[in-house]
């Protein structure tokens, strides 16, 4: 393949440096009629007087700029995180009568040295590196929450649209018998 490409150049070469020395065209008028242009002189051939030449000169190629991909020192661009949460579900209704529950969240785009943060009514209740949270002793009723990504540097990457559930507990005045 590789001779095969070298013998092409060298074809190619050959015929542009034989057409950039072609001075003259002559045209002959063959005995049938037919018409050839050559650039050697033939018997009754006639010169051709040929109009400016039709080249095109492309512009110079435009310089690269380092750009963050082709600068090895510059920072990566991070690519955009996404919470969902798993557990529990919008408005679900929660029954434990010692107050406890697993709050859970998958994400993407997590790196080493990110830290999820778990607001529970409106007030940080955790920070931690994994998107699992356990409460425990929590009171019966109605509690929002919501999750936030944040990178090494303390900079938000995400956070999730608030949830609420409740939590049942079991009366203590209720009696079975």
């Amino acid at each position: 393949m590789r001779i095969l490409l070298i013998l092409l150049s060298a074809v190619i070469a050959s015929g542009v440096s034989h057409l950039a020395t072609a001075q003259q065209i002559y045209k002959v008028v063959n005995k049938d009629g037919s018409v050839t242009y050559t650039d050697t002189p033939q018997p009754d051939s006639q010169p051709v007087t040929l109009g400016p030449d039709n080249r095109m000169v492309s512009p110079p190629a435009p310089v690269a700029t380092p750009t963050a991909r082709t600068n090895p020192s510059a920072k990566r661009q991070r690519q955009p995180s996404e919470i969902t949460i798993l557990q529990p579900e919008d408005q679900a209704t929660v029954r434990n009568n010692a107050g406890n529950l697993q709050i859970a969240a998958r994400v993407t785009n997590t790196q080493q040295g990110d830290k999820y943060q778990l607001f529970l009514n409106d007030e940080l209740q955790s920070e931690q590196a994994t998107p699992l949270f356990t409460l425990n002793n929590l009171p019966r009723g109605a509690h929002s929450f919501y999750i936030v990504h944040k990178d090494n540097t303390g900079k938000t990457l995400a956070s999730t649209t608030p949830r609420t559930f409740y939590l049942h507990q079991a009366s203590r005045l209720i009696n079975n018998n």
